[in-house]
């Protein structure tokens, strides 16, 4: 199967071992056809480490198609590596979909275009855990109440800024949304 020139010129302008995100979307995709694409480079900073990440997600006739290529950390034992994940899920199995956007506004009217974007997916293949110690109104309670907590999905969110990655990313983003929208009605 061959990709699409289009998303094989997208991998190599996101500069992160494009050779290795082609090899590992062309084992997912198998003898599909893609029907839309999205390809997310990032870059974030840890303290004094830069750490690079890819993300690609494609979407199939009976697929949603995940690749990730990470940074890993080098120690005194291993030398930096790239990890690369892939996630295959069948359409039927993708039960949520989240659109989040940001307006940036000036008090009176809010600007024509989105600032950024939040898409999240979820099929049920992670939860969220977030616990923290219970308490009562009590202000001078000293009894120990536990934990409380909340669980959720969260398979995939991926944010999109038009500051950081440009307005045609933000098209981009939203364009793949409302494929895998359609796709999953």
């Amino acid at each position: 199967m061959s990709l699409p020139p289009t998303l094989l010129t997208e991998l190599e302008l996101a500069g992160y071992f494009p050779d290795t995100a082609r090899a590992a979307l062309e084992r997912a995709v198998r003898d599909a056809r893609i029907r839309s694409y999205l390809v997310r480079p990032e870059t974030t900073f840890d303290g004094p480490e830069v750490r690079r990440h890819l993300t690609i997600l494609a979407l199939t006739e009976d697929h949603l198609l995940i690749v990730h290529l990470d940074d890993e950390s080098a120690d005194a034992l291993n030398p930096t590596q790239v990890i690369v994940s892939t996630e295959r899920v069948k359409l039927a199995r993708v039960g949520n979909l989240a659109l989040a956007q940001a307006y940036d506004t000036d008090g009176t009217a809010i600007a024509p275009r989105e600032a950024e974007v939040t898409l999240g997916f979820s099929w049920g293949a992670n939860r969220r855990l977030d616990v923290q110690p219970a308490w009562c109104d009590d202000p001078q309670c000293s009894a120990d109440h536990g934990y409380t907590g909340e669980s959720r999905e969260a398979d995939l969110v991926l944010r999109v800024s038009a500051l950081a990655d440009g307005e045609q990313a933000i098209a981009d983003a939203l364009a793949f949304f409302d494929s895998l929208y359609d796709a999953t009605q």
